[in-house]
């Protein structure tokens, strides 16, 4: 016999549970959020490294581990702090296709406190161009095809 979904959920957020939910104050009133979520998105990273070589992503007949994964993400904020001058709240865009660099880059900006700027890699260069100035983006990550068009 199924469990009504609402019954499975109220396990699951429960107080002492994993998925234990709280109110915390918001800029329009309380919001409802996970109580032992990661607080930043670098400690979601940085947690994800207890997988080590398991398999995090798969593309064609390429796997990166979720080590592979965090050393990657890890290198490019800091370089994207370090050589290109990232910081909190600053906008960095992402123009290539569905390839594991895309979630590296992805990873890499939120871990350096950025905000990614998804460009739909489907765009022409008008419209490309158009999302990179209309973002106020600082730093362009793109692949070879969409760094071509530009």
């Amino acid at each position: 016999m199924a469990v009504p979904h609402d019954q499975v959920l109220a396990r699951l957020t429960a107080p002492g549970q994993l998925f234990e939910m709280e109110e915390v104050p918001g800029p329009c009133g309380p919001v409802r959020t996970w109580k032992h979520a990661p607080v930043h998105f670098r400690t979601l990273l940085e947690a994800s490294r207890r997988h080590g070589p398991k398999v995090f992503l798969v593309y064609e007949d390429e796997r990166v581990t979720y080590e592979e994964h965090y050393l990657r993400a890890a290198t490019l904020a800091r370089r994207l702090a370090g050589e290109y001058g990232v910081a909190k709240g600053d906008r960095v865009a992402i123009a290539m296709r569905n390839y594991p660099e895309w979630v590296i880059a992805f990873s890499a900006v939120l871990a350096a406190g950025a905000v990614a700027v998804p460009l739909n890699a489907w765009w022409s260069a008008k419209e490309l161009e158009f999302g990179l100035s209309d973002s106020g983006a600082r730093v362009l990550i793109a692949d070879g095809e969409r760094a071509a068009a530009l």
